[in-house]
């Protein structure tokens, strides 16, 4: 019962110092402005006022009101009407027990006011947020949105918004345990009604800060703060809070043994509660009237007041209160040694007492649900946001590799600037890289690729036809030989970009054809020695280009300096790397001087460093070169 009346308490304390009543006057108004009203914003409004007045009496027709504003509202994209009836629509949600949909409410209707910078609206949605985690038990988040609305209220200078910050701050300490944190808080929300004269605040504060004491078994303490809440509240004629305080007085004199003082105060409760039809609270103070009457063997006094509170208990249908009522009797049946009736009555106590715990294991489900899709929600969010990080991180690269791809190409095909700028079109909206790459490949095969073999073929035919001119058959020639070569390097260029041939197969397939035709024209006799199959592990263009440039680098330097007439060309293939081995029967080198080859031997090393491979060389004068190129493949 002590209980019950502390947390009622501590609702009391947290209630708005104000409330819209249901005026018939002013609805009637609101309704014909309504009626009369042209500007939708305006209609917004007044509907926005009609959720107020009927948010206590009558909270269905309050939600009608507020949805009826919501389309209004949305429809003109308005946006403080549209939060204001989210906001609506989120209480009246909190008011019927639907949590989850009050929570979804509040944070649509917070997300928008954060869009408008409306920081006493985001204040007020964060501190409905608060009390919703606070009611069920999410403490830490419960804390996260008391505290935001605490720091806007600060930065805005409401005090009076302030101090209930504070306050509703302190009693999630106190649910927490923490009573240190909850006294320090409701310390300061006195301090602040004091300072601003609010005496509804300040009664509410020295009931908090009695409680508080209270839970900590100081009652002295929790009995000064709860008479000086008293003697405020005979002032302010609130007569159900002012029987709350005499209950609560009561009590604490209960728990001192001052018998005469805890009845006294507990039959002012019951005058008032009688006065005002309270039958909940009329039930509650017979209860502890009882209590004390069996404290002081008072049986039969006893007996009649715990009769009364069982028969009003059952009337309204308290479960907690005939609980109650039924370990009173048991106790008094016990006391007068009626032990039979005493064992019935605590039978059904604990009938009850399962009852309840049914009813509170039930809300620790609901909060266990809240709580699991709050953390489903935060997880969903999160990996939102990190999906679209990793989105934009790939669209960043895509973008680099597409202007990177650009200004190569540009840079290689100047001549042909006019196609380039259509595939560059072309090419920044295709999002696939590898189809992008396609694309290319198939450009330039078809397009340029054809248009230099025209040139190549045309220059020919007016070299055969111009004998007498001999300085022009030079140019053709010239022009012709330069086509074959731009023709090889498109070739490369096109084999190099074709996605289709990202593989190892592919990659071994055009070495071998490459070497093959060249050392033939060349006049050198070439072996060939490779795996029956070789298997189409991944080979990306990066690694296909470098090991075809020192493969081609190498063919080079032999058929220029080397004056061999034979060439060997093996692979040696593992589970995750390749070697592929070149040789021939040349005059050999000074490797240290690098005589003959220069630079190449530094730039075909780098080649294979940049896809973390392996070059090695061996030659000696006169005993030929061997060349071993290491690769990983996956």
């Amino acid at each position: 019962m002590k209980k019950t009346l502390l947390l009622l308490l501590l609702a009391i304390g947290l209630m708005a110092k104000q409330s819209f009543a249901q005026d018939k006057h002013l609805v009637d108004s609101l309704q014909a402005l309504l009626k009369t009203a042209k500007q939708d914003t305006t209609k917004a409004n007044i509907l926005s006022q009609l959720v107020r007045v009927y948010s206590v009496t009558d909270p269905e027709k309050a939600m009608n009101y507020a949805k009826q504003a919501l389309v209004i509202s949305e429809k003109i994209d308005y946006k403080k009407g549209i939060s204001s009836a989210y906001n609506s629509m989120g209480i009246f949600n909190s008011n019927k027990g639907d949590y989850l949909s009050a929570l979804e409410f509040y944070k649509k209707a917070l997300k928008i006011r954060i869009e408008m910078g409306d920081k006493r609206g985001i204040a007020g949605t964060c501190n409905n947020i608060g009390i919703i985690y606070r009611d069920q038990g999410i403490y830490p988040e419960a804390l996260k949105f008391s505290f935001a609305a605490l720091k806007i209220n600060e930065e805005t200078g409401n005090r009076t918004w302030q101090a209930f910050n504070y306050s509703n701050i302190g009693n999630i300490y106190l649910k927490q345990n923490n009573y240190s944190e909850a006294l320090r808080n409701n310390l300061t929300a006195l301090k602040i009604f004091e300072e601003i004269g609010d005496q509804d605040g300040i009664a509410n504060s020295y009931m908090d800060i009695g409680i508080i004491y209270d839970y900590q078994g100081n009652y002295p303490e929790a009995l000064k703060n709860q008479l000086a809440a008293l003697k405020i509240k005979e002032k302010s004629g609130d007569k159900q809070s002012l029987a709350s305080s005499y209950n609560d007085i009561g009590v604490l004199y209960h728990d001192l043994g001052n018998y005469p003082e805890a009845l006294k105060n507990h039959f002012a409760a019951l005058k008032i509660q009688e006065e005002i039809g309270n039958k909940d609270g009329i039930a509650k103070s017979c209860g502890n009237i009882g209590d004390i009457f069996i404290s002081q063997k008072k049986y039969d006094e006893a007996s009649k007041y715990l009769i009364k509170t069982l028969a009003l208990s059952k009337e309204i249908g308290s479960l907690e209160d005939i609980e109650n009522s039924f370990d009173y009797l048991a106790v008094l049946d016990s006391a007068q040694g009626n032990f039979k009736q005493a064992l019935g009555h605590y039978k059904m106590f604990i009938a009850y007492r399962d009852s309840l715990i049914n009813k509170e294991n039930t809300k620790k489900i609901v909060q266990a649900q809240m709580q699991y899709e709050f953390d489903k929600k935060e997880a969903a969010t999160k990996a939102e946001q990190d999906k679209k990080d990793v989105l934009a991180q790939k669209e960043l690269l895509r973008q680099k590799l597409i202007n990177r791809g650009f200004v190569g190409g540009f840079a290689v095909l100047l001549i042909f600037a006019v196609i380039i700028s259509i595939i560059r079109y072309q090419y920044q909206k295709i999002r696939l890289i590898e189809t992008e790459r396609s694309r290319i490949s198939r450009e330039l095969h078809d397009v340029i690729g054809s248009e230099l073999n025209r040139i190549t073929m045309i220059s020919q035919l007016l070299h055969a036809k111009m004998n007498q001119d001999g300085k022009m058959q030079e140019k053709l020639m010239l022009i012709s030989e330069t086509g074959k070569k731009v023709l090889g390097s498109i070739g490369e260029i096109i084999w190099t970009m074709n996605p289709q041939k990202d593989n190892l197969e592919s990659l071994i397939a055009y070495i071998r054809r490459f070497v093959t035709e060249y050392l033939d024209m060349n006049g050198i006799e070439v072996i060939m020695k490779f795996p029956d199959e070789i298997p189409a592990k991944s080979v990306s263009d990066e690694y296909r280009r470098n090991i075809f440039l020192v493969v081609k680098e190498a063919v080079y330097n032999i058929t220029k300096y080397s004056k061999a007439t034979k060439v060997s060309l093996s692979m040696n293939l593992g589970k995750r790397s390749a070697d592929l081995e070149i040789s021939d029967n040349g005059t050999g080198f000074s490797v240290k001087e690098k005589q003959n080859w220069g630079n190449g031997l530094t730039n075909m090393d780098q080649r294979m460093k940049g896809i973390h491979g392996n070059f090695q060389i061996s030659s000696e004068i006169n005993q030929g070169t061997f060349i071993r190129l290491a690769f990983p493949v996956h």
